[in-house]
Parts: C-alpha cells; structure tokens; sequence
C-alpha cells in the first residue's frame, strides 16, 4: 500500500530533507510551505514516479490548514502520515518578552501542529493507521540562555504529543516528537549571527563556541534528522510512540 504523507516547511531545512527521504521511499507526498516557486523545485527533485503535491500556504492561517487537510482526504482519499515543522519563535530573554509575544510564539507552532493532528486523527483512526511526527527542539527539555519562549512552545508541545500517544495507541496510530540539536540550516546560521551580535565575537568564535558543546564536534546536517522521520513515519515503528528523541550528537545533557 502506498502511504501518503503530509509535510510542513518542505521549502528548505529539515522538512525540505524529510520530503525527499519519503519520496525516496515511495511515498506519496504533500509538500506545504509558504513559497510556491520552492515548493516547485523540490517536487522536481523527487523519487521519479512517486507523485508530489504541493500546497503553498501559511499554516497560521486556521483556513488554510482546512483546506490542507480536506484537499488531502478529498485528492487520495487518505492521510497516513503528519510531519509537523514549523520554525519557533525569535530568540529573547524573558525580560524582553511581552505577554502578546507569548501568544503569538503559540500561535506560531503549537496552535497549528495540535489542529492539524485534530483534523488528520479521524482520517488515520478509521483507517486504523497513523504516524504523527512532530518536529520541535532541545530546548523544549532543557532551557537554553536567549530562548524563552521556544522553550515554553516545545515544551507544551512535547507534553501534548505524550498526551495524545496515549490516547491514539489503540488505533495504530503514533505520536512521536523529534528534537533537532544544533543542525546546519538557514536557522543555524541566523543562531550563529545572533550569538556573535550578542556576545561581541567574530562569526567564527561564534561557530567554534556552538560546536565545542557538541560531543561530536560538529553540526548535524537536515538529512541525518529525515532518517529518524522517515522511520517514525513508516509501517516498522508500529510499537514506538510517546517518545522524545533527540538528534544532537550526543548534545542535551539531561535525559
């Protein structure tokens, strides 16, 4: 059976590599970002034969995430598989954070990804298969200095995913939360603008300042995050759900 699956920030970074790995695997798949002409060229790097779907749109917008999902269902008459990404709030401190600040980095990423799991659930419980995957951060479960309301975000999201794995366990339908590290993308490289703008320092101590907190040594690359997806995503991780798993080069510190 042919799975179809939807992406969110398919444009560029992690959700960019997440859609190639599904096409690559024979998926069918819906890519979704806010910039058409993106969405064209990755829909033209895919697996030949494998169809791609895009959907150009702001996922903010209550009735665009309607219409996703209807267009989904109504197009191929099923949705087995939810990558929720979308890109967290500006860095700040809490003393520069206003209370409308807080409601809108909610807004952000939380709102959406809890309704569209609420609008794909039904679909992927009749069909009694689904896997839920919702792209968030370390700082969700461990602060990190600048990054209030990111942490705030991820941490509500982790919470619900844990909550709605329970709920969902008894339909074959998973829900699962990745946690990127430090991974070289477009919001890599504004992280290391803003440490090097904040702590007076040329970009290159910048850089060597984010890697020599990697046991590793390195960043990781948006492709090494899609395999982990693509796992989540497929019929083989049927009995793993509930979980945070981090990709980060052995970075987070706590459990």
């Amino acid at each position: 059976m042919t799975r179809v699956a939807i992406v969110l920030g398919a444009s560029r970074g992690i959700g960019r590599a997440t859609a190639l790995h599904l096409s690559s695997k024979g998926y069918v798949t819906v890519l979704c970002a806010r910039s058409a002409e993106a969405l064209k060229e990755i829909a033209g790097g895919s697996a030949d034969g494998q169809p791609v779907h895009i959907l150009p749109g702001d996922i903010t917008s209550r009735s665009f995430r309607d219409e996703l999902t209807n267009d989904v269902e109504r197009r191929f008459g099923r949705i087995d598989v939810l990558i929720n990404n979308a890109p967290g709030p500006a860095p700040g401190s809490f003393d520069s954070v206003g209370i409308d600040d807080v409601s809108s980095a909610m807004d952000q990423k939380l709102v959406p990804y809890l309704d569209l799991i609420k609008s794909v659930a039904p679909v992927m419980i009749r069909n009694q298969f689904g896997r839920i995957v919702n792209i968030v951060g370390n700082v969700g479960k461990e602060p990190a200095p600048g990054m209030f309301l990111s942490g705030l975000v991820n941490a509500a999201v982790s919470n619900a995913s844990k909550y709605l794995a329970s709920q969902y366990a008894k339909h074959n339908v998973t829900v699962n939360c990745v946690h990127p590290g430090t991974i070289r993308t477009q919001r890599y490289d504004r992280a290391v603008d803003h440490m090097s703008l904040a702590g007076g320092m040329s970009r290159k101590e910048a850089e060597d300042c984010l890697r020599g907190a990697i046991p590793m040594g390195r960043p990781g690359d948006a492709d090494e995050v899609a395999a982990l997806v693509g796992f989540l995503a497929s019929d083989a991780s049927s009995y793993l759900t509930g979980q945070q798993i981090s990709v980060d080069g052995g970075q987070l510190t706590c459990m």
